[in-house]
């Protein structure tokens, strides 16, 4: 759910295509309690043994192939080359989409066999991709669905108070996640946290304000749209590029405050001064003076929609994916 393919999914469908998920875990043995386990097996057995990993990327493209589709777009990093190669040879054209930080790479599979396109949201590794390999990448913005991540109708201010959260972030919690979330409440900011625990050292500081729960779809846009500020921290992998988190947020009407890239020069039709940060003292500050001042919130927030709504839904992405595949 809500993931970056069933989101183009629905996007191409609701554009007029056929378009259908192909995943390596659509099998009954992933669906049971041992779901977990059986993946982890899965992961250790592809990593060390390439024949295993290439029974599972050849059982998968025989279904690919007899789907019989124009365009097979990638979104795991660990797609096997040989999948790519055979996709190719039946005349079919394949993008790859990597909509995560540069440290996402496996095992640089990515670039044993070239796709037609490579689809990058981060200009510095655009630049290593083309100047020192060569192959076909263009830059991306990362999206949102304007009819699954669905702004309220209502007014902010009144959903500000029907919702009562001051500062809300969600996400995985990473250890650096936490440790400048628990910077908020040292500093007495009334902070909710969404998400979940990793599988390993998680640090209890955020105590009562970790929810520990998923949220996605109408729950989501209306926390999101709710919250008088959504706090953003980008992964520390984000060189020049911004998380999916940022394109929600803005999608849904919110009001945030992220962490100061380069690239929101380009991405935001105001000054990104107004609504980053770079560092957690400075978020800090800015959260303080905007709690303060709504009708600055309500003003940058209704802005910063409008032009997300024009420029960077899930349907912009698919025009976009198709022009530079078949043009």
């Amino acid at each position: 759910m809500d993931s970056l393919e069933s989101n183009l999914q629905e996007a191409f469908i609701y554009n007029g295509h056929l378009a259908e998920i192909f995943d390596i875990y659509d099998n009954r043995i992933y669906r049971t309690h041992f779901s977990v386990h059986a993946k982890n097996l899965d992961l250790l057995a592809r990593k060390y043994s390439d024949k295993y990993d290439l029974h599972v990327f050849n059982k998968i493209a025989e279904r690919v192939l007899d789907y019989k589709p124009d365009l097979v777009i990638g979104v795991y990093r660990f797609i096997h080359p040989n999948f790519v190669k055979r996709i190719k040879l039946n005349g079919i054209r394949i993008v790859h989409i990597n909509p995560d930080a540069l440290t996402t790479f496996e095992q640089q599979q990515l670039f044993v066999e070239a796709y037609d396109v490579y689809f990058t949201k981060d200009p510095y590794i655009l630049r290593f991709m083309r100047d020192n390999m060569k192959l076909n990448v263009k830059l991306y913005s990362e999206s949102f669905n304007v009819r699954y991540h669905k702004k309220p109708e209502i007014n902010k201010q009144e959903c500000e108070k029907e919702v009562e959260i001051d500062v809300m972030t969600y996400g995985t919690m990473y250890p650096y996640r936490v440790r400048m979330l628990s910077e908020l409440l040292e500093n007495g900011i009334n902070l909710q946290v969404y998400g979940v625990k990793p599988h390993r050292f998680y640090n209890h500081v955020l105590g009562a304000s970790f929810q520990n729960r998923f949220i996605a779809g109408a729950e989501k846009a209306r926390l999101l749209y709710g919250a008088k500020i959504v706090f953003n921290q980008m992964h520390y992998a984000e060189i020049d590029s911004v998380n999916n988190r940022f394109f929600e947020v803005n999608g849904s009407g919110a009001f945030q405050l992220s962490d100061y890239r380069p690239i929101l020069h380009d991405l935001l039709p105001i000054d990104p001064e107004l609504v980053s940060f770079r560092s957690i003292d400075e978020g800090i500050a800015k959260i303080k003076y905007y709690l303060s001042h709504p009708d600055e919130r309500y003003s940058i927030a209704s802005e910063v929609y409008q032009y997300f709504v024009k420029k960077y839904t899930y349907d912009n992405l698919v025009e976009y994916l198709l022009e530079n595949t078949f043009n």
